[in-house]
């Protein structure tokens, strides 16, 4: 058991209602209810003790003072015992759950405005989303071989500008400082790329389930003269 869900516990354990079991063996707690803060006693140093790199903000039950999460920590979970996000910061969950109760969940904090910026963007460029959608708006932010500064944090561009590299059956392994190995490795992808048996499979072939490199190519650009 980690120390958050133990600390979680011993507040909350006065008040604790029904309990059940999983398959797994591991307990749920399914009513629980916060006690009054004058119930649960703080130390009114905690908050200069605790060193915090961000701003400080409430535990469990939101009364004692604690470190708030930062950017790419873990945060969530009932009653917030995995942590609260720093001023600016936001929990996000996954949209995949795998079936876990609530419970279970464990989000990330991330800027709001990352977050703002994501939800302005056209879906991700990807091969499923391309096979189903081969002449549609998408963000290639992930997967465009070029960033365009014009293109800002979407990168848009259209799935007909998208493709699948076949990656080269060279067998070379390399160090580092093997010049010549390395030398012979760029031949043998040239030799690849130059076949006419193996080329690019480009947006509407994307039927086939080709193995390989999905990319995106974006327009340059404009300049101020156009």
């Amino acid at each position: 058991m980690s120390p958050c869900v133990f600390s979680m516990l011993v507040i909350l354990w006065p008040v604790m209602a029904v309990e059940t079991f999983t398959l797994e063996g591991k307990q749920i707690l399914e009513t629980l209810h916060c006690p009054p803060c004058e119930r649960i006693h703080c130390s009114p140093r905690r908050a200069l003790k605790l060193q915090c790199k961000g701003g400080i903000t409430t535990g469990i039950c939101g009364c004692c003072p604690a470190c708030a999460k930062l950017a790419g920590e873990s945060c969530g979970g009932t009653w917030d015992y995995l942590g609260k996000c720093d001023e600016g910061l936001v929990c996000i969950y996954p949209e995949e759950t795998d079936g876990k109760p609530e419970a279970e969940l464990k989000g990330t904090c991330k800027s709001v405005l990352e977050v703002l910026k994501a939800d302005t963007c056209r879906p991700e460029c990807t091969w499923e989303f391309c096979k189903a959608n081969p002449n549609e708006i998408c963000s290639a932010r992930s997967v465009s071989l070029e960033k365009r500064e014009c293109g800002g944090h979407c990168q848009h561009t259209t799935c007909s500008s998208c493709l699948v590299l076949r990656p080269p059956s060279c067998p070379q392994s390399c160090s580092p400082t093997d010049h010549v190995c390395l030398h012979r490795f760029g031949r043998c992808v040239q030799g690849h790329l130059t076949q006419e048996t193996h080329p690019p499979i480009c947006h509407q072939n994307l039927q086939n389930n080709y193995e390989g490199f999905f990319v995106c190519l974006a327009p340059t650009c404009p300049t101020a003269a156009n």
